[in-house]
């Protein structure tokens, strides 16, 4: 960090000349041959000499002496600012922002009362209760300063709490305060600093503005705001008092912004990378990893009854309140899962796939809550657990492998660093065992070179690189359920097909069920030992994966299965679509959700809700119509 600080030439004779400002102020006993209260009338008013590097006032006291001394206790003044204000607003920002509900409320309403009070009337309302504790004051007006650094840190923690790497870290059983220490705070620390380094500018002319009215050093003590005071009544005689003080303000306050900004720069570039500082690696040649076949689990077996289950989960019904509207995205909704099974849910965007895997892992998005149903893993109620019960819930019983494999990794940690804290947090490792685990769990999802992969940030691996790392992570606290949300979807198709491989061959060495949740049957269909198909926020169809796709029940179903491209035995042929899209929650109709979409519509799809019913062993459909074998459903064609 501190070398790309370096880089910032401007930031770095900025605080160069801050550096040495404030030293030669903190030094200026030493540093000068007379003080700053010694007069010599027969050398009032004088410029810039070898005696006098600055000159003299009207009584003839050296200005560079008053000015290194009257600096000493007005950048004190300048940074009890500063830190008020920043030690207040800092946490009462992350909180806000990250913690949100009823606590971002009730701080949002006090920052708003606070930022309507004209800042200079409060300030010399308290300058006379506290004429002779200026510091007192100087508090007063970091409290002053406060609010607006609660709205900028609070935005910033605001943007990283909906970050996958932050859902990731709750999965992985970090606590609240682990969460906002290891991941929220280096992410919000570049405005941080802005923020403070413009609180000690706005301190220091704050502190001058109220020393030039009176309220500062009494005379003969030296400050900067008395001495442009001073400097202003005999201006016409000489310019160089009022020129002493106000320069030595502009510089300081120059500084500390190019400083902010410099600062602010160094600890984005900490997690973002900065390609033109960085030497440049030569590539590494691909690596080729087989896809472990599918096992075979014989016949067809029926699901696994509740007590025998791994997960169950019964008339699970989601919904996300907007504005004071609630809207159900999932309704109604049974799964099993049963120990060491694939599970795969498919369906198109917006049909509620990744509400109930997050529902399942608690980690719904904010305004996301479950409002029925009921949700079982083991001998444990997921929907009550809550403190110290759902942290050991996410940290042993569930794992999460999200989406997009960039933003699930926490971009200001090394990946070495990122796994050993999960471990340690997991099983309490010491550092040296925890970087042997760290190790094994690279290797074990085959990456190569284990040791330079953990000394890489995120941004250095590619996308297949960095899946398997968040597996890894997934896998680090030996989960008994992985989820996985659309796992391959952000990956070219051969890394897919390593990735798939890889959470096959890893669901067989550690015995642990996988839930997988995707819009491809492709996907699907090489992983999954049963199928749930969703639509509009409810199951239609699930059976086993050979059954579903073999002889499809529901008419969904079937038009998913028609729309692969493997399907097309025509090349000539556009691809097919299903006619319309997917009814957004709340436009839900009372019957059939499908209906609108549907080739086999009937009156009596529309007049009442569908209930599930078996086709056969372990096969359910939603649908009055099921298909029978040679039965087709049409789809447009997208020309």
């Amino acid at each position: 960090m501190a070398r790309q600080f370096l880089g910032n030439r401007l930031a770095t004779g900025a605080l160069i000349v801050l550096a040495a400002i404030v030293i030669a102020c903190a030094a200026a006993p030493v540093l000068t041959s007379s003080g700053p209260t010694d007069t010599s009338l027969g050398e009032s008013l004088q410029g810039p000499s070898a005696r006098h590097l600055l000159g003299t006032d009207q009584l003839g006291r050296d200005l560079l002496t008053r000015v290194l001394f009257g600096g000493r206790s007005t950048l004190l003044h300048a940074l009890i600012v500063s830190l008020v204000a920043v030690g207040v607003a800092v946490p009462l920002g992350i909180v806000a922002g990250y913690v949100g509900g009823w606590a971002d409320r009730v701080i949002a309403t006090v920052t708003d009362i606070v930022m309507s009070l004209p800042a200079m009337i409060v300030m010399l309302v308290v300058m006379t209760a506290f004429s002779e504790h200026l510091p007192v004051a100087m508090a007063a007006l970091g409290l002053i300063l406060a609010p607006p650094i609660v709205r900028n840190v609070r935005g910033a923690a605001l943007a990283v709490r909906n970050e996958l790497f932050i859902d990731a870290a709750k999965v992985a059983g970090l606590s609240k305060g682990r969460i906002v220490f290891r991941h929220v705070f280096p992410r919000v620390l570049g405005p941080i600093l802005v923020q403070a380094a413009l609180a000690t500018a706005l301190g220091l002319q704050f502190a001058v503005g109220l020393s030039f009215l009176g309220f500062g050093a009494q005379p003969p003590s030296p400050d900067w705001g008395s001495m442009i005071s001073e400097g202003s009544q005999v201006l016409n005689s000489s310019p160089w008092p009022l020129l002493a003080g106000g320069i030595a303000l502009g510089l300081v306050s120059l500084t500390l912004v190019l400083v902010g900004d410099g600062l602010r720069d160094m600890a984005v570039e900490s997690w973002t990378g900065s390609p033109s500082r960085r030497r440049r690696r030569p590539a590494r040649p691909p690596v080729m990893v087989s896809q472990a076949p599918r096992s075979q689990d014989g016949p067809e077996t029926e699901k696994p009854a509740p007590d025998e289950a791994l997960l169950v989960v019964r008339g699970l019904s989601v919904a996300f309140t907007t504005g004071g509207t609630e809207r159900k995205v999932v309704s109604d909704l049974n799964l099993t899962i049963a120990p060491g099974e694939i599970v795969g849910i498919v369906g198109e965007s917006g049909c509620g796939k990744s509400s109930v895997s997050r529902a399942v892992s608690r980690l719904l998005a904010s305004g996301g809550e479950i409002v029925g149903g009921s949700i079982r893993f083991a001998d444990k109620d997921v929907a009550s657990l809550k403190g110290e019960d759902l942290y050991e819930y996410r940290r042993h019983s569930v794992s999460y492998v999200a989406q997009d494999p960039m933003t699930a990794l926490d971009p200001s940690l090394r990946v070495g660093v990122l796994l050993r804290r999960i471990v340690q947090a997991g099983e309490g490792l010491s550092r040296r065992a925890a970087d042997a685990r760290v190790l094994e769990l690279l290797a074990q999802v085959q990456l190569p070179d284990p040791a330079a992969v953990a000394k890489r940030y995120p941004h250095e691996l590619s996308g297949g690189m960095a899946q398997r790392v968040g597996i890894a992570r997934a896998i680090a606290t030996k989960p008994r359920l992985l989820i996985a949300d659309e796992p391959t979807t952000a990956l070219d198709v051969t890394v897919q097909a390593e990735i798939l491989g890889l959470l096959r061959s890893l669901q067989q060495q550690l015995g642990m069920a996988v839930l997988l949740v995707s819009h491809d049957w492709g996907v699907v269909a090489q992983i999954c030992d049963r199928v749930v198909v969703m639509y509009g926020g409810e199951v239609v169809e699930r059976g086993r994966l050979e059954k579903v796709a073999r002889e499809p029940a529901h008419p969904y179903t079937a038009a998913l299965l028609a729309c692969r491209p493997s399907s097309v035995v025509d090349d000539d042929l556009p691809l097919p679509t299903i006619l319309g899209s997917v009814l957004s929650p709340g436009e839900w109709p009372t019957g059939c959700r499908f209906a609108a979409r549907c080739t086999h519509r009937t009156e009596s799809c529309d007049a009442a809700p569908i209930p599930v019913s078996a086709v056969a062993s372990a096969h359910d459909v939603r649908c009055i119509h099921p298909l029978r074998d040679g039965d087709s459903t049409e789809v447009t064609a997208d020309v």
